[in-house]
């Protein structure tokens, strides 16, 4: 597939189900923290409109292959995809097991891309899509999963079922309904897409990121411990199209809800540490307040900058600035002989 214009291909893109009837298998289990369930097309629908979007952006031309909330036959879906000769069919769906919740740890997760047996291009496409799914939000990669279903079956091109999570497990229900989290599989489905037929992928405008102050303390530095895409806010959905690459060490300023600030003002997801090693900057400690020394104690002299001195008999024996040290020298003087003794300023 070399050589080959976006505008050549031609993408069929389906979301499985449609809103009505809702249905045990095809919502998830009452989520008492929202107060309602979610149809599995509610997220389906939602993908599939933000993947066309990627893909149109890129110079795709798409069909679509189940219009409108209508449940769609499985019939109808491929002879809509045949009837147009599209190039590559994606069905965007949600999995299910049991549809129930049975705790953290009990409960199904993952996503996987459902294949024919055969193989062949479908199974490429598949293994590039997981590729890019597994940079996203932490999940499980359950793989590729070859199965009979109708519609990788019965389509004439390269065809991949997407199952993106788990109505029955509490935490990927709730992505369901996660904007951020349908723009993020919407697209790194489509960045597969640019990558199985060898064309650039093109990156919405780039959102606006601010630039951390000067003054912002360094909290420490992350070190890849894989290719992590770069986010132009703390969210999924806003990757820049830029990519740190395992091993690059990059200082942090901010974090926000596992969401890591770059100098540049952008952002790089921890996924729980999967992405980075974060190393803080140690704290240090406070240092103790400086004393100020205490002034020397002045004595008290009887006039303040003034001199006096002590005569004995026409004889000075000294000068002095304090009381006591005149009264000393007076004191010693008297248990001598003398005739005279005069105390006068300087």
């Amino acid at each position: 597939m070399t050589n080959i214009r976006a505008e050549e291909i031609e993408i069929g893109v389906d979301d499985g189900h449609g809103l009505a009837p809702l249905t045990p298998g095809k919502r998830t289990p009452f989520i008492q923290s929202i107060g309602r369930f979610i149809p599995e097309n509610e997220f389906n629908k939602a993908v599939a409109a933000y993947l066309i979007a990627e893909l149109k952006r890129c110079g795709f031309k798409v069909v679509e292959t189940a219009p409108g909330d209508a449940d769609h036959s499985l019939a109808s879906r491929v002879k809509r995809a045949n009837d147009a000769k599209v190039d590559l069919f994606i069905s965007i769906h949600y999995n299910a097991l049991d549809g129930k919740f049975d705790g953290p740890g009990k409960d199904p997760e993952g996503f996987s891309a459902h294949i024919d047996p055969s193989g062949g291009q479908s199974e490429v496409f598949a293994k590039i899509a997981l590729k890019h799914l597994a940079k996203g939000t932490v999940q499980k990669n359950r793989g590729v999963v070859k199965q009979q279903l109708y519609v990788t079956a019965n389509t004439k091109m390269p065809a991949v079922l997407f199952e993106l999570g788990f109505m029955d497990n509490n935490r990927e229900a709730l992505l369901m309904i996660d904007k951020s989290f349908q723009q993020e599989c919407a697209q790194e489905i489509a960045m597969a897409v640019c990558e199985f037929y060898k064309v650039p992928y093109i990156t919405a405008q780039k959102p606006q990121t601010i630039k951390p102050p000067a003054s912002l303390v360094k909290l420490g530095t992350a070190k890849m411990l894989r290719d992590v895409p770069v986010y132009g806010s703390a969210k999924f959905g806003t990757q820049t199209g830029a990519r740190l690459k395992k091993g690059d060490v990059r200082h942090i300023y901010a974090i926000n809800r596992g969401w890591y600030q770059l100098f540049s003002g952008e952002f790089i997801p921890s996924n729980y540490g999967k992405n980075f090693d974060f190393e803080p900057i140690p704290s240090k400690k406070p240092e103790p307040p400086k004393v100020a020394p205490k002034p020397a104690e002045e004595k008290s002299i009887g006039t303040k900058d003034k001199l006096r001195r002590v005569i004995v008999d026409g004889k000075r024996i000294g000068s002095f600035g304090d009381e006591e040290n005149l009264e000393r020298n007076v004191l010693q003087a008297l248990k001598k002989d003398f005739k005279k003794i005069e105390v006068e300023d300087v």
